[in-house]
């Protein structure tokens, strides 16, 4: 007799069956589901982490603070191996003391301002003195100022015309976009949601350190021409100050002129009365202060030690960046992340939930000046990004998840075009459908810490997450603050994340990686 095979039905056959084989304890799920539901600690860690220990800019007493802080409540959650773990000595902290922006011609009017970190203060009150405006952001452009802007203080650039918002600040993905980005079949720069770019990491660190020359050469000229002061605009508008620093932050880099951001409206109404011939005056103060404390540059780690003889030494590793910009107290970016990874953590502690391979967690230093705390980690435990070469931890390692695009709740996991992955994902996020958790897309996303673990082909991925009002309010913002947190996101996330890790750090084998 004649055998008939329909390639259509086996690969369904061999699909199927590949997610059934994929094990899910839905009895552990629902203990995880009841302990981060109904006996969450996920806001109370947010608000350690920003009301009471932000911001948590790099390298800074406050940072040393709220490390401290984590780690002493893991401690007393029973996690163990929490440690503080010294990722840099080179690197030098700011904060600044005392500021104000003020215009006392022809009108007073308080400016809404903020100064960018790593900035000298002024030396007392600066009042009165000129204001112009320069374009200084290429180089060839500095020599026609030479000898023009001593004494002064400079606008740096053009503005841009505040406009009327007829959309909304906040949403989530659709339905569409995330149906759009799942039936995506290859990771390329075209993508449908989240933040990409298309680029090699180790050629963007380089790029990295070129523009942090060309702002150097840029300060240096500034500071040799005695101008008084910058002032450039926020990039955000309706009077939301989106502040980051000058990246001068290492010990042996200059420290840069006072600068400062503010608000959008502000700047374009001192251009266009500039532009008229009408002169303001200004009155300004900036008090800062530096650290060169090698103790201050840490990441935090802990463990849930694994209870499988043969696998306890493979990890499963879950993080975020601790750091955060200095205007607001950084709870988008990323005390949310911490906290949600914390909670996972202390979730699967309070439990009592067994896992066969050691759950560790990172919360990394730096990443806003360029992931100096995992590219710290990496050199020491997992490898050498630039060449490729292997640390002790590279084939150890089965996974790392990272949580780092805002607050919003988690849709699903970005495969980082690990296409090996998608059938285990797919099973273990199954639970999570009824609350629109389980999108799974071979889209790259980078611009956080799991990009540099992946460079070294360790399965690293980021969770889709819902936009919110990251990049509309709170994305580098004096708006970052604690009240734009979605607190049933934070829980949703939590949840899903410790269920994870649980069957990820059970499964028999670990997660495959690219290429193999």
């Amino acid at each position: 007799m004649r055998s008939f095979r329909n390639p259509i039905l086996s690969i369904l056959l061999i699909t199927t069956a590949a997610f059934a084989a994929e094990k899910v304890d839905e009895a552990v799920i629902s203990k995880i589901k009841t302990e981060g539901f109904q006996n969450s600690q996920v806001m109370e860690i947010l608000s350690y982490l920003t009301d009471v220990y932000g911001p948590r800019l790099l390298a800074t007493p406050a940072y040393r603070e709220a490390a401290e802080w984590a780690a002493s409540e893991m401690t007393k959650w029973g996690v163990e191996n929490v440690r503080l773990e010294n990722f840099a000595t080179d690197l030098r902290g700011w904060e600044v003391l005392s500021f104000s922006v003020e215009m006392i011609e022809p009108r007073y009017t308080p400016l809404l301002a903020w100064p960018r970190a790593w900035t000298s203060g002024t030396d007392g009150e600066i009042t009165g003195v000129p204001v112009v405006i320069a374009s200084i952001a290429e180089l060839d452009s500095l020599q026609k100022y030479k000898g023009t802007l001593a004494g002064k203080i400079v606008l740096v650039g053009s503005g841009a015309p505040s406009t009327v918002r007829f959309e909304s600040f906040t949403r989530r993905f659709t339905d569409d976009e995330l149906s759009t980005a799942a039936q995506q079949i290859e990771p390329v720069p075209e993508q449908t949601i989240g933040f990409v770019a298309d680029r090699n990491v180790v050629d963007s660190m380089q790029l990295w350190e070129t523009d942090k020359q060309k702002r150097v050469v840029v300060q240096q000229f500034l500071i040799e021409e005695g101008v008084a002061a910058l002032i450039s605009a926020s990039t955000f508008a309706h009077g939301i100050l989106h502040v980051d620093g000058t990246y001068l932050a290492k010990k042996d880099d200059i420290k840069s002129l006072p600068s400062f951001v503010i608000a959008n409206e502000h700047f374009s109404r001192l251009l266009r009365m500039i532009k008229k011939g009408v002169q303001p005056k200004l009155k300004l103060h900036l008090r800062t202060q530096f650290y060169e404390n090698p103790e201050y540059a840490v990441n935090v780690l802990a463990e849930l030690p694994g209870t499988d003889r043969k696998l306890a030494k493979q990890l499963v590793l879950i993080g975020g960046h601790f750091d955060s910009w200095h205007a607001g107290t950084g709870a988008t970016d990323n005390a949310a992340g911490c906290a949600v990874m914390m909670e996972a953590i202390r979730i699967l502690k309070m439990t009592g939930l067994s896992m066969r391979r050691t759950v560790r967690i990172g919360l990394w230093g730096g990443e806003e000046q360029g992931y100096y705390g995992s590219r710290g980690y990496i050199a020491k435990h997992v490898g050498h990004i630039q060449t490729g070469e292997k640390g002790a931890e590279q084939e150890l390692i089965s996974a790392y998840f990272n949580f780092d695009n805002g607050s919003g709740k988690i849709r699903g996991i970005y495969l980082m075009g690990n296409e090996a992955v998608r059938p285990v994902f797919k099973a273990l996020l199954q639970p999570f459908a009824y609350l629109n958790a389980n999108t799974l897309t071979i889209q790259n996303t980078n611009f956080t810490d799991h990009e540099i673990f992946d460079v070294l082909n360790v399965p690293a991925f980021q969770f889709i997450q819902d936009p919110l009002n990251y990049m509309t309010v709170t994305h580098h913002t004096n708006m970052d603050v604690y009240d734009y947190v979605i607190e049933d996101d934070l829980k949703q996330s939590a949840v899903l994340v410790a269920a994870l890790v649980y069957h990820v750090a059970n499964r028999d084998a670990m997660l495959p990686r690219k290429g193999r």
